[in-house]
């Protein structure tokens, strides 16, 4: 894991072209946390879920196909928990509000975003099924270019990755509190464009639902040492 220093940094986007859901730009205060350098593998969900089945050779591969509710599960028992939406963005993008984890311009090859590999578009996303090949996931840690300025890697592109915050569609029969709720999902995939892996874009998922590129990080929060 790697410590995410307490203090401001810029959150969201003022472009006019960004989602709704991204605006303003603001600054938005949190405490010290830890967060996961590198998504959470097959290898390492196995330990947790004995039944977890992936292809044969993606051991290191990011964990895909998991639910919120099990990505959650993972992360208690490996004593953590998910990142919060605001921790999350932090952690990819500084306090400088970059666009992507290595600046505000993207550059093709620095991390594994839009690279297409074979036809996903029959896959379904409903429930976990991962003893289907990958389609397009690399190990973590194969962009090292592109890793975020407080040393996390794939916070752009690879798959997508579950935060504890959940959305609330408050436009719901001009309701604030039952709207319909969705997970949020961070970073973009490797199938997605540039614009699914901006710091600031956020996707969003049915709460009983997952798919072939998403999967997860944990984070800790940071307590001071006792003297």
């Amino acid at each position: 894991m790697v410590l995410v220093p307490a203090g401001e940094f810029l959150m969201g986007s003022d472009d006019p072209t960004a989602d709704p859901d991204e605006m303003p730009l603001r600054k938005v205060f949190l405490p010290a946390f830890y967060i996961d350098k590198l998504e959470v593998t097959n290898r390492r969900y196995k330990e947790f879920k004995s039944s977890h089945a992936f292809a044969t050779g993606e051991d290191d591969l990011p964990v895909t196909f998991v639910l919120k509710t099990d990505a959650e599960a993972f992360c208690r028992w490996a004593g953590r928990r998910l990142p919060t939406n605001a921790e999350w963005e932090k952690a990819a993008r500084g306090t400088d509000g970059r666009v992507f984890p290595w600046g505000n311009e993207f550059r093709d090859g620095l991390a594994n975003i839009h690279r297409r590999s074979g036809d996903t578009n029959g896959m379904v996303c409903k429930l976990p099924n991962a003893s289907t090949p990958s389609k397009g996931k690399l190990p973590g840690g194969s962009f090292p270019q592109s890793v975020s300025p407080f040393g996390c890697h794939d916070m752009a592109g690879n798959v997508w990755e579950w935060v504890s915050d959940v959305w609330v569609d408050k436009s719901f029969l001009w309701s604030r509190d039952d709207g319909e709720r969705r997970g949020i999902l961070r970073g973009g995939a490797s199938t997605y464009s540039p614009m699914h892996a901006r710091t600031s874009h956020q996707g969003f998922e049915a709460l009983e639902a997952t798919c072939h590129d998403v999967g997860f990080r944990c984070a800790m929060t940071a307590t001071p040492r006792k003297r």
